[in-house]
């Protein structure tokens, strides 16, 4: 078995890292998809993403949506959603491969109901699938996707199960 240098371990991927930019670039298209479709900010109004992201005062950050429409800021954030997915998938192929990472996605609902895991897993599961839904069901009921408070909540509580699921590993 032929040892890697150091440079070889240096500029490998991190698999974290990657797991990260694929679901960031997931969410971003899924938001995309939304604001596009139906107005992400609140009923009616879609966010405009470069004002949004720039930090620009709130009036310029949404605008009025009555139908279907695709402004410059959407081709923007669907761009940087596709780059997003590209390189966490070519990191999570290059580290453990995409397959093994979509079928661990799959069987995690599996995994939250199984008597034979860890205590620790089987909390760790629900924490992350009870951080997404509370995110999708607030969201759905509020018609905003874009909500701090609601960001602050759900993050906290994947993020903990996550932590959790590495501190098993």
């Amino acid at each position: 078995m032929a040892q890697s240098s150091w440079k070889d371990e240096v500029t490998k991927p991190s698999r974290f890292l990657s797991v990260v930019s694929f679901c960031i670039g997931a969410w971003l298209a899924f938001v995309s998809l939304i604001n596009v479709a139906f107005g992400a900010f609140a009923p009616g109004q879609k966010i405009e993403w470069l004002g949004f992201m720039d930090g620009s005062s709130l009036s310029e950050a949404y605008s009025a949506h009555s139908s279907i429409s695709i402004g410059v800021g959407d081709i923007i954030a669907f761009a940087l959603a596709a780059i997003l997915i590209v390189i966490g998938a070519r990191g999570i192929e290059s580290s453990s491969g995409l397959r093994t990472f979509l079928h661990s996605i799959i069987q995690r609902p599996r995994q939250m109901m199984s008597s034979e895991g860890e205590l620790s897993l089987i909390v760790a599961n629900w924490m992350v699938v009870g951080g997404i839904l509370f995110y999708i069901i607030w969201s759905t009921i509020n018609t905003t996707w874009v909500d701090p408070g609601v960001y602050s909540v759900s993050i906290v509580v994947i993020a903990s199960g996550l932590g959790i699921e590495a501190m098993y590993e």
